[in-house]
């Protein structure tokens, strides 16, 4: 693997302030781009050199900027541009990967983000990067010219499992009565087992069950195949099914990168709440994830209420309904911790624009939708 501080400087700098040099990352450095990005923190595998190209498949043009300071990277963006009739969207999920502390390599790197953003017309940079929510970090993206909008992509809220040495000891730390749904689902004939490509078509039926149950859009089944070949060519993902009797009843997509983890997309059938098979699948997931050497599993997506309750110290009510709340109850059995992030803030270009695209996006729900049908377009108009 490369070396981010063995790097030459023949990279396309493109700027340089004092020890700074801010350069375009090519396809020659992949291994050094993701060793860079798989050493962050938090589960960035959204702003991996794989997930750019998958998203490039789908119509958006991947940019990859970094930052050096005597030839040690202190960041990196990977800006998405979605070109659209008038001018275009640029969005950094899960990023920019940068000490926001550290002014002069954020104002270099955003000076990049914007000079590769307004060259492609963009309307306004959208980015979801992550920090935590806390009074500093809204007044730092503030600073930097940044405003918050309510249309996330990501989820803002999540939990994040952290996975011990031993899994045995994880398991001794959930609650009697999630070890007990594990070993029920096992007992009652649950088998869990690893999906290949000839399974996907079960998974997008899986899913449209799930998203029709829960009155959510899904996307396109090219979307989702797309997305497993993709990280499958480089161990990055899993496909769980668990069944009962011969029949799937319900499937996970677990993904990987760096020491972290997180499950992404999971759906079932209706009618077998008795035999408990989420847990199980869960569990199985975060083995998988262990196995591959992750020290994290995000359950990725609570509903923002939680995280505003617990920065503010305050009670999770009971038996609420609707939205994220069932998928909350279920997820906290496996005592994650609540992690709350600042949102998506816009860096306008085009005001007028912005307001069109906000439009849209209000009336259409969220920016998920809003991606889901600039993805629809761009495959042609395929459901898959």
């Amino acid at each position: 693997m490369d070396n981010p501080a063995l790097l030459s400087r023949t990279d396309a700098t493109i700027s340089k302030h004092q020890q700074l040099d801010v350069f375009v990352v090519t396809s020659s450095h992949r291994q050094a781009w993701n060793h860079f990005v798989a050493h962050q923190p938090t589960f960035s595998l959204l702003q991996s050199f794989e997930w750019g190209e998958f998203k490039e498949a789908l119509g958006w043009v991947p940019v990859r900027l970094a930052v050096r300071r005597e030839d040690q990277w202190v960041g990196a963006a990977q800006v998405l541009i979605k070109p659209l009739p008038v001018g275009s969207i640029a969005y950094i999920p899960r990023g920019p990967l940068v000490d926001w502390q550290d002014r002069e390599a954020v104002l270099s790197l955003l000076e990049a983000i914007h000079q590769q953003a307004r060259a492609r017309q963009a309307i306004f940079l959208r980015i979801e990067p992550p920090l935590l929510h806390h009074p500093t970090n809204h007044a730092l993206l503030r600073s930097y010219g940044f405003r918050p909008t309510p249309y996330t992509n990501q989820p803002r809220c999540t939990m994040i499992v952290h996975l011990p040495e031993r899994m045995d000891d994880l398991l001794k730390q959930f609650p009697a009565s999630t070890r007990y749904n594990i070993r029920l689902s096992r007992r009652r004939g649950v088998e869990i087992k690893v999906g290949t490509a000839q399974d996907l078509s079960t998974f997008y039926r899986l899913m449209q069950i799930t998203g029709h149950r829960g009155r959510f859009p899904i996307r396109p089944a090219v979307y989702y195949r797309r997305e497993w070949e993709t990280f499958h060519r480089h161990g990055q993902v899993q496909l769980l099914i668990a069944c009962y009797q011969g029949r799937p009843i319900a499937a996970q997509m677990p993904f990987v990168f760096g020491s972290h983890a997180a499950s992404f997309h999971a759906g079932s059938v209706d009618g077998y709440r008795n035999l408990k098979a989420g847990y199980l699948m869960m569990w199985e997931a975060m083995k998988w994830a262990h196995a591959q050497g992750s020290r994290t599993f995000d359950l990725w997506g609570i509903p923002d209420e939680v995280g505003e309750l617990t920065a503010a110290n305050r009670p999770i009510p009971k038996g609420r309904r609707g939205g994220l709340w069932g998928v909350y109850y279920f997820k906290r059995a496996f005592r994650g911790e609540v992690v709350y992030y600042v949102g998506a803030y816009d860096h306008v270009y085009k005001p007028w624009l912005h307001r069109t695209v906000a439009f849209a996006t209000k009336r259409l729900g969220s920016l998920d939708r809003m991606a889901q049908l600039m993805d629809y377009f761009s495959l042609g108009g395929r459901k898959g």
